[in-house]
This record gives structure tokens, C-alpha cells and sequence, in this order.
């Protein structure tokens, strides 16, 4: 019973150092910037006729929707009249949320109604997303668990103003960060599962596959890479190899930049390989999570400067310091 019950508690124990251990909010900062940028571009693109694809007169009226998905799915559409100005003024809605999102303004409201947004949008029209709006769909739950506004925020500057916060923020618990980092490597996991089951990757022939069809394209490749055998077998076998052995690696102190490195480079591959729009981006920013605060701070210092060559100021002159 002695040895039971040590071993429980230090499970116990471990399941509390992984999840609530207080980490620096910074990396959650950066991750509500990217998430709302890259969300936007994906809505942007809807424009400049948004009634065409969600309105009454467009391609796809609510019954049929409802009719092709799931009765059961509840869209705030079902909800609203029916119109098109109706449908412009949800839209333009949803854009100014997504920026006040990245602002950092009314952070975990804003992340509230950016995800039942998304679920409204992709539930109105299936037949319009893919794999990489599940995605955004996800991060977009996770998101409103996160501490949102603590760093780079206007939520965070507007309460250190005040003396309702302190600067640099205090740390929070982890856990909703390790449901990001949890689900990027359950993705790893099960598309390499699924490979596996399939002939071509196993026989090393998918990436020549991939690489015929026209429409994935995005950028030049070498001929003497697409006509290699070799060099698609390698790379056939090089993506599986990623995506088994990255979820676990990451996880290993003296592996983590490593693997971070070897996914981020293979997402920046497809992405200039194959035309699937933002769905590297948003996997490249799920993988970010895994940053530690040093890193994390590192690259807001990289955005301030940017900012400030925006802004025609004189770096860490006239820029305020982190929220």
C-alpha cells in the first residue's frame, strides 16, 4: 500500500508540474498576435463579396447548408435575419474582433467571440474550408483559455497604467499552453499514423506523387529534384521520419531547438512547394508555443524594432517597454 500510494503521488505530482507549473506569459502573447494575424488574412480573402459565399442569394442558402453538414450544427446565421446587410455587418464584426484580438484589446472577450464567430462561418458554409480552418478552429479554443492579456497587449498596458498589474507580468499556470503544444504533436502523430497505413509512403513514391499535381504548386523546384528517384524516396521518407519523431523530441530539453527547427524548416518547405495557403503558418505558429520566455522575449524585442523602423523612431528611444 506504502509503494501504491508513492507512486500515486508522484504521479500526481508530475501531472501538476507539467500543467500548472507558472510560466512567463510572453509566449502567449506572441501566439494571440500571430493567431489574429494569420485569421484575418483568412477572412480577407472572403472579401470583396461575402454575401456570396454566406448569404441567402449565394452559392450555399442556410437549408442547404444545414442539409449538407449537420441539422444538429448551430451556426449564429440560423439566428439572424436573413439579409445581406445582415451578413456585411457580422462580417465586418468578426474582422474588428479578430484585430482587437491581435491588439491585445478586451483580449479574452474578444477571444470568446472570435471562436463562436468561426464555428458560426465554418458551420454556414463546410464546403468552403478545409484542414487548415480545423486547425484555426482548435487554437482558436485553446486561445481563450490562454493569459491573453498580460504581454503585448493593450489590456496589459492599460492595467500597469493603472497599478492593477506589474511589469514584467507574473507568471501563469501552463496548462492551457500545454493543450496547444499537446494537440500540435497529436496532429504529428496521427498524419503519421495514416502514412504509415499507405503504400506510397512507405514505398518512399508520395513526394513524387505530390509533386505532379499541378495545382499544389506554389514554387519552382529543381528538375534534377523532381526527377530523382532517390531525392523523392529521401524526401518521402524525411517527412515521416519529422512527424514521428518531432512530438517526441520536442520534449527534451537538449532536442527541443532541434526539433522546433527541423519541423519549422519542413513547414516552410511545403510552403513554398505546395499552395495550401495558411495551414503551414498556422502549424509553424502552434510550434511556437513550445519557445521558452528568453526566446519568446527575444523576438517581441525583434517586433519592437520593426515597429519603430515603421514608425520612423530611433529603436528603444520612443517604443514602450513590454507590457
Amino acid at each position: 500500500m506504502t509503494g501504491e500510494r508513492g507512486w500515486t503521488s508522484c504521479a500526481f505530482d508530475a501531472w501538476n508540474r507539467f500543467f500548472h507549473t507558472p510560466v512567463d506569459p510572453s509566449v502567449c502573447g506572441l501566439f494571440r498576435i500571430g493567431y489574429a494575424s494569420l485569421l484575418l488574412v483568412n477572412m480577407l480573402v472572403l472579401l470583396p463579396e461575402p454575401t456570396q459565399w454566406f448569404g441567402e442569394d449565394g452559392v450555399l442558402p442556410l437549408g442547404a447548408a444545414q442539409a449538407v453538414i449537420d441539422r444538429n450544427r448551430w451556426t449564429v446565421f440560423q439566428w439572424l435575419p436573413k439579409s445581406d446587410g445582415v451578413v456585411w455587418a457580422c462580417y465586418l464584426v468578426f474582422l474588428a474582433q479578430i484585430v482587437g484580438l491581435g491588439l491585445g484589446f478586451f483580449s479574452r472577450f474578444n477571444a470568446v467571440c472570435v471562436f463562436l464567430w468561426l464555428v458560426s462561418y465554418q458551420h454556414r458554409n463546410r464546403l468552403l474550408f478545409d484542414g487548415e480552418d480545423n486547425v484555426f478552429r482548435l487554437m482558436g479554443f485553446f486561445l481563450i483559455f490562454l493569459p491573453l492579456g498580460k504581454a503585448y497587449a493593450l489590456d496589459a498596458a492599460r492595467r500597469v497604467k493603472r497599478g492593477l498589474a506589474q511589469h514584467p507580468p507574473a507568471p501563469e499556470p501552463a496548462w492551457a499552453m500545454r493543450l496547444v503544444q499537446l494537440q500540435m504533436c497529436l496532429i504529428f502523430i496521427s498524419t503519421a499514423l495514416e502514412k504509415l497505413r499507405g503504400a506510397e509512403w512507405l514505398d518512399g513514391s508520395a513526394v513524387y506523387y505530390v509533386t505532379r499535381l499541378d495545382v499544389y504548386r506554389f514554387g519552382p523546384l529543381p528538375n534534377g529534384f523532381l526527377t530523382s528517384t532517390w531525392a523523392m524516396k529521401a524526401a518521402t521518407w524525411g517527412v515521416l521520419a519529422v512527424e514521428c519523431s518531432v512530438p517526441v523530441a520536442v520534449w527534451i530539453p537538449k532536442t527541443r531547438r532541434l526539433a522546433l527547427g527541423v519541423a519549422i524548416a519542413m513547414h516552410l518547405a511545403m510552403a513554398y512547394a505546395m499552395n495550401l495557403f495558411l495551414f503551414q503558418w498556422v502549424m509553424m505558429l502552434g510550434w511556437l508555443t513550445f519557445l521558452r520566455p528568453d526566446e519568446a522575449h527575444a523576438i517581441g524585442a525583434w517586433l519592437r524594432r520593426q515597429l519603430d523602423k515603421v514608425a520612423g523612431r530611433k529603436p528603444g528611444l520612443a517604443s514602450a517597454p513590454d507590457p
